[in-house]
């Protein structure tokens, strides 16, 4: 029997849900929710606070090591793979922490823009977007909550099935996340279960400033491309003979599509000017974390290290091409503006028609894209740039 129950509408805040391990942790960076007047708002949340003591501890303790190391020739107890992700992952969380007020008006921004009524949802294809969000957020879900505690139970399998007794240290392979902590508790096997926990935290920290930017960047994408591509499709349904017949009612919706465009135009900068300082930092430390795992797959015969190294080796492949992807995407979807004009009987239209015509084109080759300062664009070869920059470096580090 087919289910004849009305449809509920998509609202904006089911796109931003966070991860379960997020709710349980209290690292919830944006919790959202409606107010009396069914405006979306954002409400208190302490996710920003508890990662920032962490990583004010973590970096803390592994700058010592690093000054130690260089000022005083000391031992370090460094991890260079698992630090460069960390500042890859604290990198996202400072950009999401500066720009929060941005990210939070744009959000609004989004929401003003989502339609209410089901018939209106459907016109714009909002359930396709949504439906692609879910099949995303259901495979993240899978990598967050089986990924991350295998990552996080590696070293204290290691360390059970190796150790030498409680008089033996702890040592580098046996960590977590490696570095330097007071009194030398890192060496001293009696507190292994504590410092693990403390590294547990730490890593659930960085991951949840992964998620979080990693929602917001897709779920932002994802609507910008919707509202293109339904304005693609208005300005492909036009038809320039109307302007002979009915022309000031005809002009009055050209004005209300070009002021869409350039409403759409507008966010599209906004939504580069919040990410750009994090595509220019934290790409290139994408391929500096991606070099140093290369090289401890390449180096060690380790089971162990090698299982633990691969895992955010493929995240970090991953989501770098999946974020130039989708520089990519947005880049043809603004592009395809132009080409709905252009595909139009415009000689068909009034000489008035005609020569908005020629404006509205011109201003149409505008292609929004993302990118940082004018010294990268994110797209697929630049992509490509970042994967041939990485091996360039692991050749490097294999001739020394």
């Amino acid at each position: 029997m087919k289910n004849t129950e009305p449809r509920k509408p998509i609202k904006m805040e089911d796109f931003l849900r966070p991860q379960m391990f997020q709710q349980w942790t209290r690292m919830v960076h944006f919790a959202w929710k409606r107010d009396g007047s069914n405006r979306l708002v954002k409400s208190s949340s302490i996710g920003f606070w508890i990662s920032a003591v962490l990583n004010l501890v973590f970096f803390a303790f592994n700058g010592w090591d690093i000054i130690g190391h260089l000022m005083m020739g000391e031992p370090t107890n460094q991890n260079p793979p698992v630090f460069c992700i960390t500042i890859y992952f604290s990198i996202r969380g400072l950009m999401l922490f500066l720009k929060r007020r941005e990210i939070i008006n744009f959000v609004y921004a989004l929401d003003r823009e989502c339609p209410v009524d089901i018939d209106k949802q459907h016109e714009i294809r909002l359930e396709r977007t949504y439906s692609s969000f879910w099949m995303r957020y259901r495979f993240l879900r899978a990598y967050a909550h089986l990924g991350l505690p295998m990552f996080c139970c590696l070293p204290l399998a290691v360390y059970l099935l190796t150790n030498d007794g409680l008089g033996a240290p702890i040592t580098q392979h046996q960590q977590l996340l490696g570095g330097w902590m007071p009194f030398d508790l890192r060496r001293n096997p009696r507190f292994y279960l504590l410092v693990w926990l403390f590294d547990v935290s730490c890593t659930a920290c960085g991951v949840s400033f992964f998620l979080t930017f990693d929602n917001l960047f897709n779920v932002m994408q994802g609507h910008l491309i919707m509202h293109l591509n339904h304005l693609c499709r208005q300005l492909e349904a036009i038809d320039p003979a109307e302007s002979l017949t009915n022309e000031v009612e005809f002009f009055d919706g050209l004005k209300t599509l070009v002021q869409r465009q350039q409403l759409l135009n507008r966010l599209c900068g906004q939504y580069n000017d919040i990410f750009k300082v994090a595509f220019l930092v934290s790409n290139f430390m994408g391929s500096g974390s991606l070099c140093f795992y290369l090289f401890m797959i390449a180096e060690t015969t380790d089971l162990f290290m090698i299982i633990q190294y691969i895992l955010p080796t493929m995240v970090l492949v991953a989501f770098t091409f999946e974020i130039c992807l989708r520089g990519t995407q947005l880049e043809e979807a603004s592009a395809r503006l132009e080409s709905s004009l252009r595909h139009q009987t415009w000689y068909m239209g009034s000489r008035r028609y005609r020569k908005f015509f020629l404006l509205w084109l011109q201003y149409s080759q505008r292609t929004q894209k993302l990118g940082a300062f004018g010294l990268i664009e994110i797209n697929m070869v630049h992509f490509t740039d970042i994967m041939q920059l990485a091996f360039r470096l692991f050749t490097f580090l294999r001739s020394q």
